[in-house]
């Protein structure tokens, strides 16, 4: 017979693949969330997560500094070092090297519907900032279709729903 406290703590952590943040949620330690996990699995006798640590797939030298420290920070937010996974050369190879199991990549909320892929799991992150999206163009391309199209995308934007 299980505890309630431990059936909480069990399906607290299968829904936040996270020690820290399934602590964080019900408001304990992370070393209690661990002796409880601990104690389920030396009950059952087998393990009941991998516990990893969740190394970050990198982008391609040729992305910018910026864009990479946005998407594959070096430190959490408490200060810790970010282990730094495998780099691929296209965004199609930094999903092959998710779904090999050698690392995580942080994406935007529409890589679920424009890169289905049955061997990698998208686990919604609730509290990153959006992921802001621009136009690129050759300055040396720009006609009048360019500026109206560029005009348009501005307008659809602007009058969008937040989110």
């Amino acid at each position: 017979m299980l505890e309630r406290y431990e059936i909480e703590t069990f399906l607290t952590l299968a829904e936040e693949l996270h020690f820290g943040r399934t602590a964080e949620r019900l408001r304990v330690s992370t070393g209690r969330v661990s002796h409880v996990v601990k104690k389920l699995e030396h009950r059952i006798g087998a393990p009941l997560f991998a516990r990893t640590s969740h190394p970050v797939v990198q982008y391609p030298a040729v992305t910018s500094a910026a864009f990479k420290r946005d998407r594959t920070p070096e430190h959490t937010p408490a200060g810790r070092p970010v282990p730094k996974g495998p780099a691929g050369a296209t965004f199609s190879e930094m999903l092959t090297l998710v779904a090999m199991g050698q690392g995580v990549l942080p994406v935007g909320e529409h890589t679920r519907r424009y890169y289905p892929r049955p061997d990698v799991a998208y686990v919604p992150i609730a509290d990153a900032p959006p992921i802001l999206r621009g136009l690129v163009w050759l300055e040396s391309n720009t006609t009048a279709r360019v500026r109206e199209f560029v005009r348009a995308a501005e307008d659809a934007n602007r009058d969008a729903p937040p989110g």
